[in-house]
């Protein structure tokens, strides 16, 4: 019986890498008090993080754009930096999932691109077109400004594409170039992201299938009333500025097991089925508060505690790559994601094994 399926995943992450240490060494340069070094010192060894990529650091770890000698770059200097970096991370994780779907290009009839780091028309969905070679007949949706739980939302726009025409076929991309807004402001919610986000992209084909193995059975949303000032994502002058409260974690531990209990009671699951879970690396004290409030064995987590250490919070993109590990290990089904974002919302995607 034919079932939307998650039929590839790809990723990819820029050519060079900042380590934590080098990221941290940056941030202080910024700041001339050495009681905010010690701070910043803190928040950066305590983020989970150990290397991240970036569009802008070259072979030596430098990254020419933030001097503390000179202005921040405006808004406009970093979305040209985005028009130029943004579509070649793109097209190479497209390109690794449409390999591994053993799809042909022509075939792709919906491409579902996804941002909230960077803005342009034309923008990152027409350049693939062109250079991916996708039908110029192909159906574009872009689902901007959303923040990290922005691939969940995308695949469950894809799933309901794949359900209403069994002949599509849907790219899914995500792209971010976070390292475009590093925040020079001495604020310590800016110190926070400054220590966790990252660039990246991921991909995903979905369509219609009766022998792909991971099905994607179900999703699900939610909005946690009176929760809007503990997240934002804004456009300043000098580059999007992030605020995160520090009782983001223990808020998302008390409303997301309720929630997440009821949907999957209206799936036909308990908690207690699911064999394996990604939860997007918010950071690790979200990692940690939920899951203890999940009651999840200890390695529960541990791939997605991975991808953070390994490439950062890359927002939108993270949830592909840990999906991509779990999957090529071939981890117990069924499988929960979920991610969350301003608002405070959340998203959860239930993956099954294909019968």
């Amino acid at each position: 019986m034919s079932r939307v399926a998650l039929i590839s995943i790809g990723t990819a992450t820029p050519e060079h890498d900042l380590a934590q240490p080098r990221a941290t060494d940056v941030a202080i340069s910024f700041s001339a008090a050495p009681e905010d070094h010690r701070v910043i010192r803190a928040l950066y060894r305590r983020s989970g993080v150990q290397s991240r990529g970036s569009v802008l650091a070259d072979g030596s770890g430098m990254i020419d754009l933030y001097r503390p000698d000179s202005d921040p770059p405006t808004t406009a200097r970093r979305m040209r930096l985005y028009e130029h970096h943004a579509c070649d991370l793109a097209e190479r994780a497209c390109r690794q999932a449409i390999d591994r779907a053993s799809t042909p290009p022509g075939s792709i009839t919906h491409l579902i691109t996804v941002s909230c780091t960077g803005f342009s028309a034309p923008g990152v969905d027409l350049e693939l077109i062109h250079r991916i070679g996708l039908p110029p007949t192909t159906r574009r949706t872009h689902i901007g400004f959303m923040g990290c739980h922005a691939a969940i939302n995308a695949l469950a726009t894809a799933k309901a594409y794949a359900a209403s025409d069994p002949s599509a076929r849907v790219l899914v991309c995500c792209v971010e170039l976070c390292s475009l807004h590093f925040d020079h402001t001495p604020d310590a919610q800016g110190h926070v992201a400054n220590a966790l986000f990252a660039d990246g992209a991921g991909a995903a084909i979905v369509g219609m299938s009766e022998s792909e193995p991971v099905e994607i059975r179900s999703t699900g949303a939610v909005v946690i009333p009176d929760t809007a000032d503990m997240m934002s994502w804004h456009i300043g002058d000098h580059g999007f500025r992030m605020r995160l409260s520090p009782a983001v974690p223990a808020t998302l531990a008390k409303h997301i097991p309720p929630w997440l209990d009821r949907w999957l009671g209206e799936s036909g699951y308990a908690r207690l089925d699911i064999g394996s879970w990604a939860i997007h690396p918010g950071g690790p004290r979200v990692l940690s508060a939920l899951s203890d409030a999940l009651a999840l064995d200890p390695d529960a987590l541990a791939i997605s505690r991975s991808v953070l250490s390994d490439h950062g919070n890359m927002s939108s993109a993270t949830l592909l790559f840990i999906l991509q590990r779990l999957l090529n290990d071939q981890v117990p089904m069924p499988l929960l994601a979920a991610a969350f974002g301003p608002g405070l919302a959340g998203e959860a995607l239930l993956l099954h094994a294909g019968t």
